[in-house]
């Protein structure tokens, strides 16, 4: 799925871990399948039809018979019309988690047919539902079209889902793009058209709940885009018939946003049509700071809010403004026909509200949208089937270098990509494993691909050399430039549903650990301390020159993956990485069980997982050991949102790190039940020895909110807690490093070296820093901070300083 840019949910609770795992609840789809008189089946391999559209036309027009499509997980690149023929159709996700399903496409509205014209809003839909009473439970409908890849388009609308039918139900699924996400629409004014959204999640930047029909989006999550495009955001255009009581209803939902103050508006009004009078209801919502308090309804074009029908009640949260004259308020007696059921009731009483409508809004965000870390339901990885072996014809080299012969043209390149090639889309393994009789271990190879639906496994024994001729990466690479650009990946990933794993040894075997004490598993090894071929220089002799001459130095990543959602990596050893060892970026859902990294803490700039502009990635049961962060999470080119890291061990990094890049926001962060250790396992002590970090500066700061700390032991550290809105010089007077709600909530520092300080600094009075520690016990209490806001609760620290506000909790 192409690069997906989340924002912020605004969070009350931490999420507990129960028994080391997430605890998060998903919702089983068996029942639904169940209460359908006929299934038919949609999924990438061993299904009855491969895409959705092909089952959609296996559906009998007018039948009576109830159809359910059961769809299996993947990411299914299709437009989708589903005719109003078909009747009494239901569409299920089979895993129960609409991150698992999706549809999607990327059209827009100005985009040529073919056919001498162009879709239009409406024809730009991924998902066009014209039927009644439909169904559609656990599905992600997305329109990935970026105006950012097409600066000259004015035409953008790109529709998700376009609801054209009556007695619809959207449970438990997400929507998702830019502008004009979710329409509801009917061309005549006398037809009845009712859609119930519920339990979901709709995300957008303008007008993006939009449409004439009666709408109810009911305690779901409504979320901002927040990607440069916009500096507004526009929740709903309603553009109702003059004729009908009712046309969108907002209840019980949760509004979030990275924006900036009193850019949200609630909604603009919209008569594309004579005859209308729009109509819109925000009620029992939770609206953030970002909601325009004063003027939070504006027009379209020459049409203007006070001609409509715009009334709210009951909001909570900072954007909520009851006493504003321009926001109309219902008393609590005309509440009482303005509700889900008394907008959906029509002629005929319809009334699919799922029961506890009464539910607080604070209560939904305790269950569903305040929940920090990785809410997806995971478990441990299962080894995929295999599609293809390739066995070893090298034997492991003593020095861990081969003859110049075989570097210079590295000889397993082409069959393993053969194999990845041939293996892409299968949902299966390309093994690495050693020759028949067991001799030859040792894989040696330049760059490679790993594409969707498939996965690279090396058998235990196996180790994979990266090249060290440096041209095999690219032109520029071994060099020290301005930038570090210009070198491909080790390993570069390019699709969804993929992961890199090995096969662990049997614990309880005599030689079951590696020379480190790790467990013995598959090796991929960067060789970054060895000569880059044909020089004396090595990849990491490189950066320490560039470091000296304040330049940069070209070396690749070990891993890199990118706009690749569901992503795993799994009993997997990564040992010496030229720069940063594994990299993900601009995806969703990656996955790092059992990983170990093995590099020196003297090695620079080689990051052990680096987290950029991603949402939904967890981080566990790993052992890492680099020469920079342990973990870090960026922001490079969107938000980091919904991140876990738990139970992991680090040894002689720089830290569990947010930064330095904050600049689009990060939060719903969960960091639990760590070992943070200041040095590495050759006893030296990390440059930087830090533990909980936060990092950033003028020019590319941003909102850090909703992280939590949890459990954390340290040992050896300079700053065990490193909150830093100065770690670089000022590149521009905006973006200013916002770190306005961290909790660190039991932490426990040891023999701490010489000097050591906790460091709790805020940029300005305008941007303190809210923190607070509950349980925090260090042995070097010495603290220094500025314009903060400090709880301090069971804690020997006390913070003092210009701008710094203490309370004892």
């Amino acid at each position: 799925m192409p690069t997906r840019r989340f924002t912020l949910l605004a969070a009350a609770t931490v999420l507990a871990l129960t028994g080391g795992m997430v605890a998060v609840g998903a919702v089983p789809a068996s029942a639904d399948a169940a209460a359908a008189s006929v299934t038919l089946t949609v999924g990438k391999s061993g299904a009855e039809y491969t895409t959705v559209q092909a089952a959609v036309n296996a559906v009998p027009d007018d039948s009576s018979t109830a159809y359910t499509i059961s769809i299996a997980a993947g990411t299914y690149g299709e437009m989708v019309t589903v005719p109003a023929t078909k009747l009494h159709l239901t569409m299920v996700g089979a895993t129960g988690n609409p991150k698992d399903v999706v549809i999607t496409s990327s059209t827009y509205a100005g985009e040529a047919t073919g056919s001498g014209s162009t879709y239009g809003t409406e024809g730009s839909a991924t998902v066009h539902v014209k039927a009644s009473n439909f169904t559609a439970k656990y599905i992600t409908f997305s329109n990935t079209f970026d105006k950012l890849d097409y600066p000259s388009v004015t035409a953008t609308q790109a529709v998700a889902i376009a609801m054209e039918g009556d007695r619809q139900v959207y449970q438990d699924d997400v929507f998702y793009g830019h502008q004009d996400t979710l329409l509801s629409w009917d061309s005549t004014a006398t037809a009845q058209l009712r859609q119930y959204v519920y339990d979901s999640t709709v995300e957008g930047d303008v007008d993006y709940i939009f449409g004439d029909g009666d709408l109810v989006v009911d305690r779901s999550s409504i979320v901002t885009v927040n990607d440069g495009i916009y500096s507004k955001a526009y929740l709903t255009a309603p553009a109702t018939y003059a004729a009908d009581t009712y046309g969108i209803l907002l209840t019980g939902d949760t509004v979030s946003s990275t924006l900036a103050s009193n850019t949200v508006y609630l909604g603009r009004a919209w008569e594309p049509f004579s005859g209308t009078a729009p109509q819109l209801v925000v009620r029992d919502t939770s609206l953030p700071a970002q909601v325009n308090t004063t003027d939070p309804y504006l027009g379209i074009s020459s049409a203007t809010w006070t001609a409509g029908r715009y009334y709210e009640y009951d909001n909570t949260g900072s954007g909520a403004n009851a006493n504003e004259s321009t926001r109309p308020q219902l008393t609590a007696a005309e509440a009482t026909s303005y509700t889900a059921s008394t907008y959906l009731a029509g002629s005929d009483g319809w009334d699919p509200v799922v029961s506890g409508a009464a539910t607080t809004v604070a209560d939904r965000a305790a269950r569903e949208n305040a929940r920090l870390g990785d809410t997806r339901d995971l478990a441990e990885p299962a080894a995929p089937a295999t599609c293809q072996t390739v066995s070893s014809e090298l034997a492991d080299p003593a020095n861990r270098e081969f003859p110049d012969a075989l570097e210079s043209a590295a000889p397993d390149t082409a069959r393993i990509q053969a194999a990845l090639t041939a293996c892409a889309g299968t949902g299966q393994a390309v093994v690495l494993a050693p020759s028949a009789d067991g001799t030859d271990t040792a894989f040696l190879s330049a760059p490679l691909t790993v594409g969707a639906f498939e996965y690279l496994v090396l058998d235990t024994d196996v180790t994979l050399y990266a090249s060290r001729q440096a041209s095999d990466y690219g032109a520029a690479c071994g060099t020290i430039a301005a930038s570090s650009s210009g070198c491909a990946a080790f390993i570069t990933v390019s699709g969804n549903e993929s992961g890199i794993e090995s096969v662990r040894a049997d614990g309880h075997a005599r030689d079951s650990r590696d020379a480190l004490g790790n467990a013995r598993q598959g090796v991929i090894d960067g060789r970054g301390d060895l000569p880059i071929l044909g020089t004396t220089t090595s990849w990491w002799d490189n950066a320490v020159t560039a470091k000296a001459e304040g330049l940069k130095q070209v070396n690749p990543r070990l891993i890199q993956a990118t706009s690749s959602d569901d992503f795993t990596v799994y009993d997997l050893t990564l040992r010496d990485a030229a720069k940063e060892t594994l990299y993900y970026k601009t995806g969703g859902g990656l996955l790092v069980w059992g990983l170990v990294v093995e590099t020196p803490d003297t090695a620079l700039n080689t990051d052990g997982i680096d987290i950029d502009s991603s949402d939904y990635a967890t981080v566990r049961d790993s052992w890492i050991m680099d020469g920079d962060d342990c973990v870090a999470m960026q922001t490079n080119d969107g938000a980091d949102v919904h991140l876990t890291v738990a139970d992991d061990q680090c040894f002689g990094t720089h830290g569990i790190s947010i930064g330095s890049e904050t600049t689009y926001g990060l939060g719903q962060i969960l960091v639990a039940h760590n070992l943070i250790e200041g040095r590495d396992l050759y006893g030296t002590e990390s440059s930087i020895a830090a533990g909980i970090r936060i990092k950033s500066y003028a020019g590319v700061g941003g909102l850090v909110q909703d992280v939590a700390y949890v459990d954390t032991t340290m040992a050896d550290l300079q700053y065990p807690i490193d909150l830093d809105p100065f770690y670089s010089a000022p590149t521009g007077t905006t973006a200013i490093p916002d770190y306005a709600g961290i909790t660190i909530d039991g932490l426990f520092a040891t023999h701490s070296t010489a000097g050591a300080q906790e460091v709790v600094e805020g940029y300005s009075a305008d941007y303190p820093t809210v923190l607070t520690l509950r349980d925090v016990h260090v042995d070097a209490t010495a603290t220094v901070s500025q314009y903060a806001q400090v709880t301090v609760d069971h804690s020997d620290l006390s913070f003092a300083g210009e701008g710094v506000a203490e309370v004892l909790g």
